[in-house]
């Protein structure tokens, strides 16, 4: 069900764009299709004047309202060939369902053709959802085959009938009627929405052309990540995942040869590789101070060799203890066996 403010605002906004109103505005026409429905609009539009291509050129659109209007925005879309726009596709526009943080429920219908006559005349529509690219000449021959449009659902005018009898209306209010009419000033809000939406969009360009710093190579980052790296401070590191052995091996010349040492001496036993650098101030303080660089090194994996402690033997001591006590016990039985079981031993009897 449609709210009953809805309804009161649709009506209100009738009266304000149909010859009832006391100040039509000359450049646009505006009504919706059909009495019984108020959320769908035509408007015809008088081009942006010159140096605009646009120039005396009367182009045809929709406004297809949402049901909570003036709560969220309309969307609109040309039916005329313009260059300017595509045919039959919703634009996108600051004013419309593309960005409706941006509207404002205090606009209207009226402000919106305003603003949307204004925006038509910008250059740079490359990449907008519903503009397009076109040539100032090709431009200027669908401005004059525009006049001659016709729309079916308002009785098959064409678009120069439809303002000629709009026009009437407005000299009757005393309205100065001309095809030449400027572009009227915007709202406050209104013109700076379309300047944040042209700054986002040079925000997300930037921000996409922007390379990380671990990838510039800057001077100073390097600097400091070698200098943490030769106090056996943790450097972060600059990439994720496991580095590959031709990887390290071509990024840092002395792992391979560390790695081969550090084997030796565990006699393989089981290795475990880490992304900080060595803590041991004697391996660390051996290597050349590798001056900053403006080209990025990545931090290569150094191999540190462990022995987990379920695997260390016990000290020797104790198994010590043990083999000695077993020696003595063993002779003392020994020695107990020759004296008590001695065959030359001849037993008397009394």
């Amino acid at each position: 069900m449609v709210p009953s403010t809805t309804v009161r605002r649709l009506l209100r906004e009738v009266r304000e764009l149909s010859a009832a109103s006391s100040n039509p505005n000359p450049s646009f026409h505006a009504h919706p299709v059909s009495d019984e429905d108020l959320f769908e609009w035509h408007f015809t539009l008088l081009g942006p004047p010159s140096p605009s291509p646009y120039a005396g050129g009367l182009y045809h659109g929709r406004i297809s309202l949402p049901l909570t209007y003036p709560l969220k925005p309309p969307n609109f879309r040309f039916l005329t060939p313009s260059g300017r726009f595509e045919v039959n596709r919703e634009i996108c526009l600051s004013i419309s369902g593309f960005h409706e943080e941006s509207w404002m429920p205090a606009w209207g219908i009226r402000t919106a053709l305003v603003a949307l006559r204004t925006f038509m005349g910008e250059q740079g529509t490359a990449g907008q959802v519903g503009g397009m690219e076109a040539s100032e000449n090709f431009r200027h021959v669908l401005a004059k085959s525009s006049r001659q449009w016709r729309c079916d659902g308002c009785g098959g005018k064409t678009n120069e009938e439809i303002m000629r009898d709009w026009w009437d209306i407005c000299r009757e209010k005393g309205i100065n009627v001309g095809e030449e009419a400027g572009l009227e000033e915007l709202p406050e809000g209104l013109r700076l929405g379309f300047k944040d939406q042209i700054g986002k969009d040079e925000k997300n360009n930037s921000t996409e052309r922007t390379i990380p710093s671990e990838l510039t190579g800057d001077s100073e980052s390097v600097g400091n990540r070698d200098i943490s790296d030769r106090n056996g401070g943790a450097a972060p590191v600059a990439f994720k995942g496991t580095p590959s052995t031709s990887d390290s091996a071509r990024t840092n010349p002395l792992s391979e040869p560390l790695a081969e040492a550090s084997n030796a001496a565990s006699g393989g036993a089981s290795r475990s590789s880490s992304f900080t650098p060595s803590s041991d101030p004697q391996g660390t303080s051996n290597q050349p101070a590798v001056a900053s660089s403006p080209v990025a090194r990545p931090i290569t994996a150094q191999s540190t060799t462990t022995i987990p402690t379920s695997q260390q033997p016990p000290p020797a001591t104790p198994m010590l203890d043990k083999a000695i006590s077993g020696l003595v016990l063993a002779l003392l039985f020994m020695i107990l066996k020759k004296v008590l079981y001695n065959p030359n031993v001849i037993a008397y009897d009394y």
